[in-house]
């Protein structure tokens, strides 16, 4: 069995082989990519930098279903270890997986996602997941979504990542209602829970739901902008209202 430093070390290595395939791949048909701000960068109702944060990421899509891409951001982890200097400032992400129709209405999706922190590697974490997704064509045209998240090694919610080693289980739902044409309200519910957030045990977090309401509305030529209000049941955590801008792009 690997140690941890050695699947650490691997993780990172084929986070580059993914992003060089990515670049190899953006001749061919089904490569897209989209930049943007945010007001606030907020991942599962937990604030990630406390203020404006740019993003971008790329991404292949094959005919097959199979994907694979990438993003990052710029993040601000606060002060964890009281030395005064920031735990980490960049979130650089690789993702693959495989996506499908089984029927005209029910989809699935699962693959495996890679969270790297490069100049905090303690951070790093791998998680798979699955999912499904339903359509329902009426009025207001509506796809509900629900997925599943595991990672054996949740470094980020560990108060002593290095030493530490414990799983954790996220699971999401989510609808997205088309308003109109160009404008979507989607609301999102989530939990998360496992080894990671036994406190009396491990310390750190405990159990907790996120929750967002988010309106997108999309312009011409790939702009869009989203209003969100995002929070957590954490105590000691705000809920937030974020602004976003967005630009996507074909090659």
């Amino acid at each position: 069995m690997f140690s941890y430093n050695v699947f650490n070390t691997l993780q990172i290595k084929s986070g580059f082989v993914l992003l060089l395939s990515i670049v190899s791949l953006s001749s061919h048909a089904g490569v897209s990519g989209n930049v943007g701000v945010v007001s606030d960068y907020y991942a599962r109702g937990l604030d990630q930098t406390g203020g404006v944060t740019v993003q971008g990421s790329i991404d292949y899509n094959h005919a097959s279903g199979f994907y694979l891409g990438s993003f990052a951001s710029n993040v601000k982890w606060y002060d964890k270890t009281g030395d005064g200097v920031v735990d980490s400032d960049v979130e650089w992400d690789i993702y693959t997986g495989y996506a499908t129709k089984l029927s005209d209405n029910l989809g699935i999706d699962a693959g495996l996602y890679f969270l790297n922190y490069p100049n905090q590697s303690k951070y790093n974490t791998v998680e798979a997941y699955a999912g499904l997704n339903y359509k329902i064509a009426r009025t207001l045209p509506t796809t509900l979504s629900g997925k599943v998240h595991f990672t054996p090694d949740r470094n980020a919610y560990l108060p002593d990542p290095k030493n530490q080693d414990e799983s954790a289980w996220y699971v999401t739902t989510q609808a997205d209602i088309q308003l109109k044409p160009d404008l979507i309200l989607s609301p999102q519910v989530g939990y998360a829970f496992g080894d990671t957030f036994d406190q009396k045990r491990v310390g750190g977090l405990e159990e907790f739901f996120n929750y967002s309401l988010s309106l997108t509305k999309s312009f011409g030529d790939g702009f869009s902008a989203k209003f969100s209000y995002v929070g957590t049941d954490l105590d000691h955590h705000d809920n937030k209202v974020i602004l976003g801008l967005n630009k996507s792009f074909s090659f």
